[in-house]
């Protein structure tokens, strides 16, 4: 009996023709390599959950590789950095040629989906001390409940100082967490309600403390009793909250997934993942013959706005302070030469396709878990609307530098046309005239509190990203 083909009728072969996985390409020594690789990304992940912290670990990473301070006018050999806010990085690394040429770019985000805690938050009701939060980037709501939740951030003081807040990490630090109802009467709080109706977003009050403070009289002692650990164990009196960033993320660390522990599962692997390979890509090279930037946006997973964000004018500055180092004026006409003769990564993580949904995907055009990182020609929704796509004869140029490095790679697009869409910040320097592709490792379970990453995806990622860098 003919197999029945799931091409629509178009005759073309079916995916599973089209896809071959990374498992079959992979030599004994490459295995050992993605081991190592894995346990390190793990690490990562676990000691970068927020924007600020992953900022923290790359900046530690590239001066202790010889990088400099590219503000300080110090001589550039290895490696320059440029930072903005604590959060937004941006890396250049000298080529062989000069940068008239154009640079080798990639960008990935740092941020990730979270709870924030509201600037006024601290409250007491029915006997319990709570936090109110507030939502960061796209997220299911109800995926945050009944978790344990580590706290993470720092407030600001009137004074200058910064009190850094950490909690919930450690093997024998409490954590936090969000209440859910019982099931035996959620029916018309919940059961009985849409799902977008059933989790409010003002519902997700954060259970802090439950101890009344020892002395005092009448209501608010729970509330007063949590001021006082938050003025013992940091110094923060209420209003210095104000003054804050404090964010709530899942608790305890990135861990080996499944039987044969092939996968990785942990929070912010959207972007984190990219950060991680991206960084690992950059270092490697020794001495590339195009010039390199990297950059680590804030705030992608919330539109990309301010200052920190991908619709900033940072690749410019990053350019201009590039060409300074390289002996070049940095005027506005040469940084907007460089910028056109670029090319471009948009580094960030694709959805796999799940077999329990299936019916999102298109079968010709989705992502399979460990079948390599994704090449995304466009994203936008409801077809290419708001989409940044890249033109054939780049996408022609991607396919050789990948091919050539042996990369095992899928061709995909977000979901069928008409279930959704989304969009990476490859528009924002698409407007700068760079030409520019998204790409990145498919992830299961994408923007939840534990996305799962393929080890075979992560290793060919960074495959990938090399031979990119090293592009002439």
């Amino acid at each position: 009996m003919k197999e029945k083909s799931n091409d629509g009728g178009s005759g073309a072969k079916d995916q599973k023709d089209l896809k071959k996985p990374v498992w079959d390409a992979l030599k004994e020594t490459d295995r050992r390599e993605m081991e190592t690789l894995a346990t390190e990304y793990r690490g990562f992940l676990s000691q970068a959950k927020t924007e600020r912290a992953v900022s923290d670990l790359l900046l530690e990473k590239v001066s202790q590789a010889g990088f400099v301070d590219l503000e300080a006018g110090s001589p550039v050999e290895r490696g320059g950095w440029l930072r903005h806010h604590g959060k937004l990085l941006g890396l250049f690394m000298p080529g062989r040629d000069g940068p008239l040429g154009g640079f080798n770019l990639i960008v990935a985000h740092g941020d990730a989906p979270r709870l924030d805690l509201k600037p006024k938050c601290v409250y007491e009701d029915s006997g319990l001390g709570l936090l109110k939060s507030n939502l960061y980037g796209g997220l299911k709501k109800f995926q945050w409940l009944a978790r344990p939740l580590a706290i993470w951030g720092f407030c600001a003081m009137k004074d200058g100082r910064h009190v850094d807040v950490r909690l919930g990490e450690g093997p024998d630090d409490p954590v936090l967490t969000i209440t859910d109802i019982l099931p035996h009467l959620d029916r018309k709080v919940q059961r009985d309600k849409r799902l977008s109706d059933a989790f409010p977003a003002e519902r997700l009050n954060v259970l802090a403390n439950s101890e009344p403070l020892a002395k005092g009289k009448g209501k608010g002692r729970v509330k007063d009793a949590l001021l006082g650990i938050l003025s013992k164990r940091w110094g923060l009196a209420e209003e210095d909250l104000i003054s804050s960033e404090l964010e709530l993320v899942p608790a305890g660390p990135a861990r080996e997934v499944g039987f044969d522990s092939s996968m990785i599962g942990g929070y912010g692997q959207d972007d984190r993942l990219s950060v991680f390979s991206s960084l690992k890509s950059l270092l490697a090279q020794k001495k590339p013959r195009r010039p390199i930037m990297l950059i680590i946006y804030d705030r992608e997973e919330i539109g990309s706005y301010g200052s920190t964000g991908a619709e900033s004018n940072f690749v410019m500055r990053l350019a201009a302070a590039a060409l300074a180092a390289s002996g070049l004026e940095p005027s506005w006409h040469n940084v907007q030469v460089v910028l056109a003769r670029s090319r471009a990564i948009s580094a960030d993580v694709e959805a796999a396709v799940d077999p329990t949904f299936k019916e999102v995907h298109d079968d010709l055009n989705s992502g399979w878990l460990g079948h390599g990182p994704c090449l995304v020609r466009y994203t936008g929704g409801a077809g290419k609307y708001g989409a940044s796509e890249a033109r054939a004869e780049y996408m022609a140029q991607i396919r050789r530098i990948f091919d050539e490095a042996g990369v095992v790679w899928q061709s995909t697009l977000l979901g069928k046309q008409e279930e959704g869409g989304g969009g990476t910040v490859a528009h924002l320097l698409a407007y700068h005239g760079i030409s520019i592709v998204d790409f990145g490792p498919p992830v299961l379970s994408m923007h939840s509190p534990f996305e799962i990453c393929s080890k075979a995806d992560l290793f060919m990622n960074v495959r990938a990203q090399k031979a990119f860098l090293a592009s002439s």
